[in-house]
């Protein structure tokens, strides 16, 4: 008898432990847990799916066989899972609601057992456990998704197949000892583990990130198990779980930070879910159904499933009426009926109360659905669509021109209009006023103007509104800053002429003054370096005054290290231990206090700021040659390296040489 046929055995009573493994989703959200159950009888087992917290549980298939081994697809839109159903244990696959029950197991004689279906990352392989081609030995088998493409693995490892998240590796065991690891391509077949003598280590999972992989190690009668986690070359093994339980199938979260498992408190109890943290601890109770709740797999799935089992219960909504049409404010109630021929439906909810007023809250196309429950588990979905009509015209706001407002010749402003059909409305279809919504306000000259919106909603009510504004004459000069442009960089003692002009707007007063820092055509200072602002201010008749700055730079006029200096990045040779001059000219003496902190420095190639160090030297200038020299120093054990070094000035600018030093 197969150890594996596990909620068989426990309807035969005999007490064996869980041997099915259903491995966690690939990294993404933590999401439901699909699980395999006899709590709708002990001469069956089927699947279910509930909610991270235990919550939800809502069964996925009925059948007259046994469901067991679930495991989610990458991207928790479908589960693989073995079933009995005709025959012999096979693998299938359906939609996380339980829809789309479909065979995948290839072709194969009647003694042929197929189980333990593991999902590749990208969702297109799915590798699983198998006595194939005769129903003799266990070896494990990968096929395509569809059946298709069907090989097998070569080596030692026969049971409990795990895919590693990068997709390359398959870990497993051989049903009696350690743990195993081969490549994807059958390559490379690698021993994690050596279980002490008188137990053995099975069900492995990958975590999410694919550094770790949980499993159980248990006797071989099966009364105590523990969980362990290594790292992914099978070092670091620790402990999860206690070991006073029998733990079993352990799944990790998607986002690696929990494992979901089997456990049996006690000889000859029930088994239940439980949780534990990726570090290990105190264990969680999940679920307690009264029955064995096992083989968890962790997906990353958030969807709440309604399935749709066989002879599920009749709905029947009278009201509202499918394409019913509704006024606002109706007092029409809602009336359904939940009815089963097979069963009791103990739960019959719409998404308006049985009595309540139809909801016209809104004018538009609404739905109304009731769920049906009966006994069993089976549930049915029924939704209508009905239509609440509109009486109620749009409104409209116009923010500019505001009525009454006064705007100056030639300002700036922009027609601003909403127009809104508000809560429960049919929604707005026309929206225009006597300029686009965004275009520039008429201020061209003085004057009373007229602006009018008007709007239409889906129901052909339609609004208006007006606004009178005028136009005066308040507005500022304008300034135009040509030179120095706004964050310009110059060299120190650069000419530079600057480059202003001041204007009134059409219509106005005419511009009374126009007076920069130096007058237009003037040179501005770039005699020291370091930030500098240049403002100009104007008057206009009317007395309205502006003012506009621009902020400019001045920097050393740096034209790179002289010979026998290279242009970066060519290297320089260097000798280890000697000095290595850096000459360069700023044309003219510019004093000692040239650098920024911790300036220069040096730093391996390619390296800008990672492992620099403060270069030491001395600095000096040539008033003759107009030229600076900083001999920076070097160390012996630079021999066989390269390094930048890295001149960053007073006034911000960087400067960079490479040298590789020889003996």
């Amino acid at each position: 008898m197969n150890a594996r046929r596990l909620l068989v055995l426990i309807a035969l009573c005999v007490a064996l432990v869980p041997a099915s493994s259903a491995t966690a989703t690939y990294p993404g959200a933590v999401g439901r847990i699909v699980f395999t159950s006899d709590r709708a009888g002990s001469s069956t087992s089927e699947l279910y799916s509930a909610a991270a917290d235990g919550t939800d549980v809502k069964r996925l298939t009925w059948t007259d066989g046994f469901e067991q081994d679930p495991a989610w697809s990458p991207d928790g839109s479908r589960i693989a899972y073995e079933s009995s159903e005709q025959g012999r244990y096979r693998l299938f696959v359906m939609n996380q609601d339980g829809s789309d029950q479909h065979l995948v197991s290839p072709d194969a004689i009647s003694l042929v057992v197929d189980w333990q279906p593991a999902w590749s990352p990208d969702g297109t392989q799915i590798a699983f456990a198998s006595t194939r081609p005769t129903g003799g030995a266990w070896h494990i088998w990968v096929m395509n998704a569809d059946g298709t493409n069907l090989h097998q693995l070569p080596g030692n490892m026969s049971q409990h197949p795990a895919w590693s998240p990068d997709g390359l590796r398959i870990t497993g065991d051989d049903g009696t000892g350690p743990l195993y690891v081969i490549n994807a391509d059958g390559t490379n077949e690698r021993r994690l583990t050596t279980p002490p003598e008188g137990r053995y280590d099975e069900a492995p999972d990958w975590s999410p990130d694919g550094t770790s992989i949980v499993f159980s190690e248990r006797t071989f009668d099966g009364t105590s198990s523990a969980l362990y986690a290594i790292d992914a070359d099978g070092s670091g093994e620790q402990q999860l779980t206690s070991g006073a339980y029998a733990d079993y199938e352990p799944s990790w979260s998607p986002d690696g930070t929990g494992v979901v498992f089997t456990r049996r408190a006690s000889p000859g109890g029930y088994f239940q879910l439980y949780t534990v943290a990726a570090g290990g601890g105190a264990a969680t109770q999940l679920l307690s159904s009264g029955r064995n709740d096992m083989g968890p797999g962790w997906g990353s799935s958030t969807v709440s499933p309604t399935p749709s089992p066989p002879q599920a219960p009749r709905v029947q909504i009278f009201s509202p009426t499918v394409n019913g049409l509704y006024f606002p404010g109706t007092t029409d109630h809602v009336f359904y009926t939940c009815t089963s021929d097979i069963s009791f439906v103990v739960s019959c909810i719409g998404s308006q109360p049985f009595g309540a007023i139809v909801d016209t809250s809104f004018a538009g196309l609404h739905q109304f659905s009731v769920t049906a429950t009966d006994l069993e588990g089976r549930q049915t979905t029924a939704t209508v669509s009905y239509t609440v009509l509109d009486f109620t015209p749009p409104t409209i706001q116009l923010r500019t021109p505001v009525d009454g407002g006064t705007y100056d010749v030639g300002e700036n402003a922009t027609v601003d209009f909403a127009c809104s059909d508000g809560v429960g409305g049919s929604g707005i279809r026309y929206c225009a006023g006597t300029r686009p919504n965004g275009a520039p306000l008429d201020t061209t000259h003085v004057g009373s103007f007229t602006f009018q919106v008007t709007a239409l909603d889906g129901a052909n009510n339609v609004a208006t509104a007006t606004a009178i504004y005028r136009v005066v004459d308040r507005t500022p000069p304008s300034i135009t800053i040509t030179t120095p442009a706004d964050q310009a960089v110059y060299t120190q003692n650069q000419v530079v002429a600057a480059d202003y002009t001041c204007t009134d707007e059409p219509d106005g007063s005419g511009l009374a003054s126009c007076n920069g820092d130096v007058a237009s055509g003037a040179t501005i200072d770039t005699s020291t370096v370091g930030d500098h602002t240049f403002t100009v201010t104007a008057a206009d008749g009317a007395h309205n005054t502006a003012s506009a700055s621009r902020s400019y730079t001045v920097i050393y006029d740096f034209s790179g290290f002289f010979s026998p200096v290279t242009v970066f990045p060519t290297a320089n040779s260097a000798k280890a231990g000697q000095g290595v001059p850096l000459k360069f000219s700023l044309h003219g003496n510019r004093g000692s206090d040239l650098f920024a902190p911790d300036s220069p420095a040096w730093a391996p190639c390619d390296s800008p700021t990672a492992g620099s160090i403060v270069a030491s030297g001395t600095l000096s200038y040539n008033a003759s040659l107009d030229r600076y020299t900083f001999l920076a120093a070097t160390d012996k054990a630079w021999a066989g390296t390269c390094r930048d070094v890295i001149v960053t000035l007073r006034d911000g600018t960087t400067h960079r040489a490479r040298f590789a030093f020889g003996k």
